[in-house]
């Protein structure tokens, strides 16, 4: 998907007008729309990381991954390329290519590049408890199981894929968040529609994109 589709997109679906948007920057709202054209050009840090941060996005999309991967090799860390996927999922409990938004570098380090991996941004603060921020990239194994205790993503019943913990409580299996003012999600187990998809193996934290 493209950076002017990825902005517009994010920008409707959290309910934003060009004029927010354009006041969390400190830009005009021709500015934004010239964005949202794909017209990005030479952005100040201190734009992407508001923009990043009313959008609910990392740094690393509005600047481009080959930015990222030049700043792992700088550093002398192994990469490999993983999908990135957008939060829908389809109903059989997986993705398909056209939710992938790229393909991004990611550090190798702790992956067995003999299994599958899938990257989502962490959106909110459910899983907080856990160390896991909002616009942290979370980096999955491919799964149709986890044990109890363990982190993982799941397709619900809407088709979102949500990154819990799956724990039982009085025989009872729950996606349970790691705040506690967020409320487990029960799995009925003649109800289908909530699969497993992913066990959490790496949570990568934003880059500081801040002047």
């Amino acid at each position: 998907m493209d950076i002017k589709n990825i902005l517009r997109q994010k920008r409707k679906e959290l309910n934003l007008t060009m004029k927010q948007v354009a006041d969390a920057c400190g830009v005009s709202e021709a500015t934004v729309s010239r964005w949202e054209s794909g017209d990005i050009g030479d952005m100040k840090r201190s734009r992407i990381s508001a923009l990043s941060k009313i959008l609910h996005i990392s740094p690393s999309i509005i600047v481009g991954f080959e930015q990222e991967e030049h700043m792992y090799k700088s550093i002398g860390m192994d990469i490999m390329r993983v999908p990135l996927y957008d939060k829908l999922c389809c109903g059989n409990g997986g993705f398909v290519d056209d939710n992938i938004i790229e393909m991004i570098p990611i550090p190798s380090k702790g992956l067995n590049k003999q299994k599958e991996y899938f990257c989502q941004y962490a959106e909110g603060e459910s899983m907080k408890d856990a160390g896991i921020n909002d616009g942290d990239l979370l980096v999955f194994e491919k799964t149709d199981k986890v044990d109890y205790g363990v982190i993982g993503c799941f397709c619900t019943e809407d088709n979102v894929a949500t990154c819990k913990k799956l724990t039982e409580m009085n025989g009872i299996m729950m996606l349970q968040p790691m705040n506690s003012d967020f409320d487990a999600i029960p799995i009925d187990p003649l109800n289908n529609n909530i699969r497993c998809i992913g066990k959490l193996k790496k949570v990568i934290k934003d880059f500081d994109w801040e002047d």
